[in-house]
């Protein structure tokens, strides 16, 4: 990515770069007036679009120029502004807004809709961007069509043009562009969008490790937001990639048809996320490891803490690195604390899994269940105790371990071929003795009951409830047995003990090294010579 924004000048950052396609959809997805109501519009716009931006941290400041007005049409140039530790960037766009009902665009293609307006968006091409234009061999790097409907409903296309370059200073670029297209309604709050690209390969410049490339293929994204129930919004996202890779001189990281899902929604001002991941094949160095799917959910944040925390935390990565950013770090530090108080004064709660890992052999399940209290108010009594802290920092923890019978040996075949470098043939077997003694060990585990057996499944559960806190946890439970916290830690010492000792014994001490022995030539005793006498 630093090659690339070095490439456009004056590094341009992705922040500013994020919030374009935004702030165009504001000013261009609300109601709008023909004629002579566009230059109030776009004022109106302008001071709305600011003071969002604003009220979520972002450093980015929005102008407005009118270039000409007419009776059809009108042309401004819209500047987006990126201050940042004293540092400025700026992108231009050339804005023509054709005036309703009849835009002479639309009339020109035999379009009898009235329309309340048609803007044309494209970036315009200065010293800042000229790098751009040339990499995408004079097209506009950017193009929008938005088209606002008489009910205020505002859709748009557009593209970003595909760029190319090859030199030793930059290494190589090669992307086939993005066509994206959505609608907004502004009244109703509602907003949706779609895009895919067919290929993205990035390599670096080579260094004295060497070089890795990076490609992407047929990334498809699409999200949708709806805010008409101002109490509970919500919001979607998918995203599915055909083909990732990431391949170095001497390593190669591949997966096929990855698929993420996401969404928000809050309900009574707290905040729910969960994402769902899909990788179906992944693939190191040419061995087969199978498909990976997991869920991450986090539900409880206060909506308000959430928002104000990720604006913070963004500004701050920002910063990183730029002049004066040690100069207040106990300001920032406390602004963040503050921030994070109030995201997690609902009591949250975070759940990982499941997390399912198959493979032709069997599959594993993974997940683990945390309820927090609110760490923050805690910090002032048990800051020096990081043990005490997180014990009352936790309201409980559910964890829950589960595989097939036959799943230890698949992965030990596969962690075996990623040594080796060689991928086994069918039905044969690689380093049965290292499986066979990881069945082994999961057998002293099982009778140590540090694990469970049960219906071909080995596995592993445990589930502790404090109240409030698991400072004071009562029941605990673990794979079916009861205890109390104190008893809980003896046993678990006392088990682990034991199988440490019977893990151990079964590789056998090297042998000592025994006395050299002479060899018979050696032990023949010394002549002694007659004439000595």
């Amino acid at each position: 990515m630093l090659h690339i924004t070095n490439i456009m000048g004056k590094k341009i950052t992705k922040t500013l770069a994020a919030v374009v396609l935004l702030v165009i959809l504001g000013y261009f997805g609300g109601t709008w007036y023909s004629g002579t109501k566009v230059d109030e519009q776009v004022i109106r716009r302008t001071q709305d679009i600011n003071a969002q931006l604003r009220s979520n941290g972002l450093p980015v400041q929005v102008t407005s120029e009118k270039k000409d007005a007419g009776l059809f049409s009108s042309t401004y140039t819209l500047t987006l502004r990126l201050d940042n530790a004293g540092q400025s960037h700026s992108l231009d766009f050339n804005v023509q807004v054709e005036h309703g009902p009849l835009p002479l665009s639309r009339l020109q293609q035999g379009k009898l809709e009235p329309v309340r307006a048609l803007s044309h968006v494209t970036l315009i091409n200065n010293e800042k961007t000229a790098r751009l234009f040339e990499l995408s061999q004079g097209q506009p790097p950017l193009e929008l069509l938005l088209t606002t409907h008489l009910d205020g409903q505002t859709r748009y296309r557009g593209r970003v043009a595909s760029l190319a370059f090859n030199n030793i200073r930059d290494g190589q670029l090669h992307f086939d562009g993005m066509n994206f297209e959505g609608a907004v309604d502004a009244t109703n709050r509602v907003a949706q969008f779609s895009g895919n690209m067919p290929l993205i390969q990035v390599t670096p410049p080579k260094t004295e490790n060497g070089t890795s490339t990076l490609i992407f293929r047929d990334l498809a994204m699409s999200s949708h937001y709806d805010g008409r129930d101002t109490k509970n919004p919500l919001w979607r996202q998918q995203s599915t990639l055909a083909a990732f890779s990431l391949a170095s001189d001497d390593a190669r990281l591949e997966i096929d048809q990855y698929q993420t899902d996401s969404k928000a929604d809050t309900q009574d001002s707290l905040l729910a996320l969960q994402q769902n991941t899909v990788l179906n094949q992944v693939r190191v160095n040419g061995t087969d490891l199978g498909k990976l799917q997991y869920t991450v959910t986090a539900s409880g944040l206060d909506r308000a803490g959430a928002m104000q925390f990720i604006a913070q935390a963004w500004q701050q990565l920002l910063n990183v690195g730029q002049p004066g950013d040690q100069a207040v770090p106990q300001q920032k530090w406390m602004a963040l604390l503050t921030s994070l108080d109030l995201m997690l004064s609902g009591k949250p709660e975070l759940t990982v899994g499941p997390i399912t890992w198959t493979l032709p052999e069997g599959s594993a399940k993974a997940s683990i269940n945390v309820a927090l209290n609110n760490p923050v108010p805690l910090l002032s009594r048990f800051g020096n105790d990081p043990y005490a802290l997180l014990l009352n920092a936790l309201r409980s923890v559910r964890m829950e371990l589960q595989a097939d019978q036959a799943m230890p040996q698949g992965a030990a075949d596969r962690v075996s071929q990623l040594r080796s470098g060689a991928v086994a043939s069918p039905g044969s077997t690689v380093e049965p003795t290292a499986a066979e003694k990881l069945d082994t060990i999961i057998d002293i585990l099982v009778r140590n009951q540090l694990l469970y057996r049960k219906q071909d499944q080995i596995g592993l559960s445990l589930n502790i409830e404090g109240d409030p806190s698991l400072a004071s946890a009562g029941a605990v439970d673990m794979n079916g047995e009861q205890y109390d916290l104190v008893g809980l830690v003896s046993a678990v010492q006392t088990r682990a003990a034991a199988a440490e000792l019977q893990i151990r014994q079964l590789t056998p001490p090297a042998p000592q090294d025994a006395p050299e022995q002479e060899t018979p030539e050696q032990q023949i005793p010394e002549q002694v010579d007659p004439r000595q006498d």
